[in-house]
């Protein structure tokens, strides 16, 4: 396995199934009875696409484990995530409780779109999603089969990454601060946790999960991926289109949507 592939595995083996510690709740997005908290933000992601074969297992492996949890006992330990929102962050931006100034939502918007002229054309993206992952979320793992396939992600990432952080002054600032930056770790959501559980009730959760864990739901292609901003976990509102076929971006006028702070 060439060391590009490698180091991204041992990344995933931080929310590997096999290796999870888990289940631990998000406090922060949704309440302890399994409702959305607002929360906001701006990231980039690859959407599944509704009509796929994908979105389709994804869908019936999430109401399948929704049954096995509930009928062990454990059916208010996760809030579903609503289908229309299963998507692969590619680069989140930013993310906090609280609503984001609208003047630091345009300037983080035109830098997101400084880095899509550079990114250009690199043509659609080919994964797999395989295997479960656990940690504050049941997800499905995005794995790749060609260094050349996940190299092109690293590189969307660096340049919004790149193109960012050359917009910030180098002293420290409010916006600097609420960067949410992390390195890239393919998945799709499925499932919130919403409880705290004893160290026996996340191995009898983890049993359930093992026994419902897919070898391979399918191929994973987008041709496409979007900024959003978010206002909640369900919530993901498009900026802008990068179309990875010929390098065009559509704008979408949506900010104001975003339920940005003054």
């Amino acid at each position: 396995m060439p060391d590009l592939l490698r180091e991204y595995e041992e990344r995933l083996r931080t929310r590997d199934l096999a290796f999870s510690q888990g289940p631990f709740p998000a406090p922060t997005k949704f309440t302890s009875d399994g409702h959305a908290k607002p929360f906001f933000g701006l990231t980039c992601i690859a959407w599944v696409d509704p009509g796929s074969d994908l979105f389709v297992k994804l869908h019936t492996l999430q109401s399948q484990l929704d049954q096995a949890l509930a009928a062990a006992g454990f059916g208010d330990v996760f809030a579903l995530l609503e289908p229309g929102s299963f998507h692969m962050t590619i680069c989140d931006v930013v993310a906090s409780s609280h609503p984001i100034s609208r003047h630091y939502a345009e300037v983080l918007t035109q830098r997101v779109l400084v880095a899509f002229a550079k990114i250009g054309a690199p043509e659609p993206v080919s994964a797999q999603a395989q295997g479960l992952g656990l940690d504050t979320t049941i997800t499905a793992q995005v794995r790749f089969a060609r260094e050349s396939e996940l190299s092109k992600v690293y590189a969307m990432e660096r340049q919004i990454k790149h193109a960012i952080r050359e917009a910030l002054p180098p002293e420290p600032t409010e916006l600097a601060a609420l960067l949410s930056f992390r390195p890239f770790a393919g998945h799709i959501s499925l499932a919130y946790c919403v409880q705290e559980l004893s160290e026996g009730e996340k191995r009898q959760v983890r049993e359930i999960l093992r026994r419902y864990n897919p070898a391979n739901l399918g191929p994973f292609t987008f041709a496409s991926f979007d900024l959003t901003c978010f206002t909640d976990m369900n919530t993901y509102i498009p900026l802008l289109t990068l179309y990875l076929d010929d390098g065009s971006v559509t704008p979408y006028n949506h900010l104001q949507q975003c339920r940005c702070s003054d």
